[in-house]
């Protein structure tokens, strides 16, 4: 650390007496300053990574924190008069968290604090307790996020799948204190195993965006996710389903009233089975494999939580945070 620092100091020097551009002066020193403050955190704070990446974590913090505070601004939220930090700087750590540091808002608050990204920044209990008050907000806050991306990419397919989350391992589903109710005791065709968790059920449009998300205990049928949720979809669309969302009467629904082309990957034993379309829902539909991948790419092995509300805020932060990084990769 010291002897990168000293090559830094010794680099500007060289560029101010040669007379070279100031604003490359400038950033060496900005990068100076913040090798030295970052070089006496504690070890629990991590390494620095590289400028490249360093770069780019800054790019897309500044990305995500002006669409949070334009989208604040469009649907009129206030922050608090009394309040040293801004609701819109709060989320903009929590998915920081959730892209970088594998929702560890630890390490997430004290890597904002060694570069002054903020005017100030709360103590982690502070700010869990503010990021709780706004888990209301996150659900308003799809919509007009969805139209930020619809502005950059079209639409033209949608998927709906399920994501099931595991809270704790099966052999201490007994005594987990999260979720203690056997209603979130499901079981995963995919991998012919049961899981103690949720199911996380999405809706994602063609380029890996998730538009829509629902949140459903584990031992829930997926038919509640199609149920439940809005399936904004514009019509003359496609929506392509898995085998779990099979419903007759809300396929000819979809199709009648909502005026979409439905999908549905079904058995061969089915009753409405044809193989040319089924053909086409398996090809269509692997777009909403890759959005799992980034999720558990995102995701750590365990997902760190104390109470149940905070274990469903951080899977709503990790969307929130593979949404953002999508953004950021289209506009850039």
């Amino acid at each position: 650390m010291a002897d990168e620092s000293a090559w830094r100091a010794a680099a500007r020097r060289w560029f101010l007496a040669h007379g070279v551009e100031a604003n490359l002066a400038e950033d060496l020193t900005l990068e100076t300053t913040q090798l030295a403050t970052l070089s006496s955190l504690p070890p629990c704070a991590g390494t620095i990574p590289p400028r490249t990446q360093r770069s780019t974590m800054l790019d897309k913090i500044i990305a995500t924190f002006c669409i949070l505070d334009d989208l604040l601004h469009i649907l009129h939220h206030r922050n608090d008069p009394q309040a040293k930090i801004t609701d819109s700087e709060i989320l903009t750590i929590a998915i920081l968290a959730c892209q970088e540091f594998g929702g560890n808002m630890r390490k997430a608050l004290q890597w904002v604090e060694a570069l002054h990204l903020f005017s100030f920044v709360p103590s982690e209990s502070r700010f869990n307790r503010r990021l709780h008050c706004l888990m209301p907000l996150l659900h308003t806050l799809a919509p007009p996020l969805r139209a930020v991306w619809e502005a950059l990419q079209t639409c033209t397919d949608y998927a709906l799948d399920t994501f099931p989350m595991p809270v704790c391992e099966n052999i201490r589903a007994n005594r987990c204190r999260i979720a203690p109710e056997k209603a979130f005791r499901g079981y995963r065709a995919s991998h012919r195993d049961y899981f103690h968790g949720v199911k996380v059920h999405l809706l994602v449009a063609s380029g890996g965006f998730i538009v829509e998300f629902w949140l459903t205990p584990g031992s829930w049928h997926d038919l509640t996710g199609l149920y439940g949720m809005a399936l904004d979809i514009p019509r003359g669309c496609a929506l392509m389903m898995d085998r779990g969302y099979t419903d007759y009467v809300a396929e000819d629904l979809l199709r009648e009233v909502e005026g979409l082309e439905v999908y549905p990957v079904r058995r061969e034993n089915s009753v409405r089975y044809e193989g040319g379309r089924q053909y086409l829902a398996v090809v269509k539909r692997r777009f909403v494999e890759s959005v799992g991948s980034c999720l558990h790419r995102l995701l750590p092995r365990r997902v760190h939580a104390v109470t149940l509300d905070g274990f469903m805020l951080k899977l709503m932060c990790f969307v929130y945070a593979h949404n953002f990084n999508l953004l950021h990769k289209v506009a850039s």
